[in-house]
């Protein structure tokens, strides 16, 4: 009997990247130009994952800056670090080119889209958010689009895997519920090479705050419920509550294509935001 082998993990980056120049990301989140004409390939919180080319996103921590590892950036082969004015010194000490903003964190997110191709633009985007229930519902989805043929995938607390446009199998080392903003983007941008239609994506509250969902425009967005979790982070019910509302009232398409939904049946339409 012939045994189905699973997957082997793919990185999540695409085959093909993009890139985007240095100057073009300076203008789109509002830091000072620089002189260099860098083309940025492919972007990275983790300095021991650069990779030559890469733009590396330094940002502060509650314990410590990420610009501390500026120099195994460095030898990895990073082109640029992207971090606040706390972080530009130990990075420019290091030989890297410094693209300096106040909010490091938003503008990961910015700079991860712009540089894969702003890929979640070309996916139809459906995102799951709720204390219970996002893996079921985000598998549900996934196999039933299987089912019936169309190329999707899935992202969430199992991993992240699709089926391409000539219908392999892949999957990809996700270990978050949602990866990281550079890790989100470059995943998607891997897909739209691979022909995929349609993902569906959870979305955690810890993503929404931190801003690893940004720059994801979502076509349908699904809640689930609301129960006591995560209040180490959150606080208070209230903020957990308002986190995960977010998800809700982010820019959408168009009126005409998006909807929410809840577990329990009923649907409320929600007002979307121009892009």
């Amino acid at each position: 009997m012939t045994q189905l082998l699973e997957p082997v993990p793919e990185p999540a980056r695409p085959r093909h990247p993009q890139g985007a120049t240095a100057a073009d990301l300076a203008r789109a989140l509002g830091a000072p130009v620089p002189d260099s004409e860098l083309t940025l390939h492919g972007v990275t919180l983790d300095s021991r994952a650069v990779e030559p080319g890469d733009l590396w996103c330094a940002l502060p921590g509650a314990n410590a800056h990420g610009a501390q590892f500026a120099a195994q950036a460095a030898r990895q082969g990073a082109a640029m670090a992207l971090t606040d004015p706390a972080g530009r010194a130990r990075c420019e000490a290091e030989g890297l080119a410094v693209l300096e903003v106040d909010d490091p964190r938003t503008a990961t997110a910015t700079a991860a889209a712009l540089v894969h191709g702003l890929p979640a633009t070309k996916l139809a985007m459906l995102g799951v958010t709720g204390t219970n229930g996002k893996t079921s519902i985000t598998t549900v989805i996934t196999r039933t689009l299987h089912a019936l043929g169309v190329a999707a995938g899935s992202v969430g607390t199992s991993g992240t895997g699709y089926r391409d446009g000539q219908g392999a199998e892949h999957a990809i080392g996700t270990v978050r519920t949602t990866p990281e903003a550079p890790e989100l983007h470059g995943l998607l941008a891997r897909m739209v090479e691979d022909e995929v239609a349609v993902v569906s994506m959870e979305v955690s509250s810890h993503a929404l705050v931190l801003h690893r969902a940004d720059e994801v425009v979502f076509d349908v967005v699904c809640f689930t419920n609301l129960t006591q979790d995560h209040l180490d982070f959150h606080g208070t019910m209230e903020a957990y509550y308002e986190a995960k509302r977010t998800l809700f009232t982010r820019p959408m398409p168009d009126a005409g294509s998006s909807a929410s939904m809840t577990s329990g049946g009923a649907a409320w339409p929600v007002r979307p935001r121009s892009r």
